[in-house]
């Protein structure tokens, strides 16, 4: 193809320009940027100038239509390959034995069986009809080891499925390992060899969590750590939890110290007095510890199952504003009622709190109710373990005439100030 540039000397084959004349523009034209109101009319140009312009309007034009018959050929031509990739490969822990099912789209699987992806839609007839090619592909590129000995894998199994919302093919399949793994092993080459961009997703779901990732053509070997739900074992492990959570979780702790303060007072017309004898203030707290743990029992277990739902926000904003009203109430005496009415009312609250992290723990599937259960008994263990260390302390300290107002007074104050900033920084984000 032959090109004629439009600088100084080269030949126009729209015709010649004589030297020193300048065509007239066959349109006015305006030159934004120049001028006041940024509409005038172009300068007249000089012949170098007009022929330059004429060859870069020529080169314009050339590479419109040479983008446009690119783009006819593109999309005139067939495309080699069918384009899609994502199947998803779902195993499940039992025992030794490892029962998965592999998702393809129907493309996919005919391509894995030599057959063409683009066949019209038969709700997967032709795929169906070669099942048995199909699982015998899968055994082949789907290798399993547990804790470094291999799994052998059954080709017989349920009937393939064809998936109609989603037009895939399902195939169930079921493994046997030596013992159950500790550590499983998975290598996939599931299509790689003829769609190096495909995607497999996978889900390794044991007793106590669920593990996802994604092979790729780069990485076709991923080795999960497979937890198992002992009940004595897990039993002994949650309670621990609990015990922790009650022992870190400072608004708790804050919440039972302040209605702690007053249990070795009683309240007169005159004024705060002690009560007599540590065995009436331990009376007064065991009240107040039954309260709190049936109020949040309550809600723990409505929460964890699924009856009460509440937003994160609102529970930790309410569980600080207990605490100020617990403190406020020892400076200034405004809630009615005894001290355990108020460990039970605000109970409630702080059961949601304790439900929330409960579900961040990994938990067995299979067991909730023990879960519940072991939880819950650590942090009735870790709430006695807090009353029988600072009620002792209290009490000694009540049996002074300045305990009423230096120490329940100042100690609630201070409370009550850090229940007030938490509230309003928790409920405003």
């Amino acid at each position: 193809m032959e090109i004629a540039l439009g600088t100084s000397g080269a030949s126009n084959r729209g015709g010649r320009v004589p030297r020193g004349k300048v065509p007239e523009d066959p349109a006015p034209s305006y030159n934004r940027g120049h001028g006041r109101q940024g509409a005038h009319r172009r300068l007249p140009l000089s012949a170098p100038a007009a022929r330059s312009a004429r060859g870069a309007a020529l080169w314009r034009r050339r590479a419109i239509a040479t983008g446009c018959v690119t783009a006819h050929l593109a999309l005139a031509t067939p495309v080699g390959a069918h384009g899609l990739g994502a199947s998803q490969l779902e195993l499940r822990t039992e025992g030794a034995r490892v029962v998965g099912s592999w998702s393809v789209p129907t493309p996919d699987a005919r391509v894995a069986l030599g057959l063409d992806p683009h066949a019209p839609v038969d709700e997967g007839r032709d795929v169906l009809s070669r099942q048995a090619a199909l699982r015998a592909y899968l055994v082949e590129r789907l290798r399993l080891e547990a804790d470094g000995a291999p799994c052998s894998t059954d080709p017989a199994g349920a009937a393939a499925e064809w998936v109609r919302d989603q037009d895939s093919i399902r195939l169930g399949f079921a493994s046997t390992c030596p013992a159950p793994p500790e550590r499983l092993a998975i290598e996939c080459d599931l299509l790689f060899d003829t769609e190096p961009t495909h995607r497999a997703y996978f889900s390794v779901v044991d007793d106590r969590a669920a593990h996802l990732g994604v092979f790729r053509s780069e990485q076709r070997t991923r080795t999960v750590d497979v937890r198992y739900f002992h009940p004595v074992a897990g039993f002994v492990e949650l309670v621990r939890e609990g015990i922790r959570h009650i022992a870190t979780g400072w608004d708790h702790v804050v919440f039972l110290a302040t209605l702690l303060l007053r249990a070795p007072l009683s309240r007169t017309a005159s004024g705060w007095a002690p009560r007599a004898g540590l065995g009436a203030a331990s009376r007064e707290a065991l009240k107040v510890a039954t309260a709190f743990t049936l109020a949040h029992s309550l809600t723990l277990c409505l929460s964890f199952l699924g009856f009460v739902s509440l937003p994160t926000r609102w529970t930790e904003a309410g569980i600080a504003a207990s605490i100020f009203a617990a403190a406020w109430n020892n400076v200034r005496p405004f809630l009615p009622g005894k001290p355990w009415m108020m460990a039970l009312a605000f109970g409630l609250v702080h059961g949601l709190g304790f439900a929330g992290a409960l579900r961040n723990l990994s938990l067995p599937t299979h067991a909730r109710g023990l879960a519940l259960a072991a939880f819950n008994t650590g942090v009735e263990i870790g709430q006695l373990v807090i009353i029988a260390l600072v009620l002792p302390l209290l009490y000694a300290g009540s049996r002074r005439r300045a305990y009423p107002r230096l120490v329940m007074g100042s100690c609630s104050l201070a409370i009550a100030w850090l229940g007030a900033m938490c509230t309003l920084q928790r409920a405003l984000g």
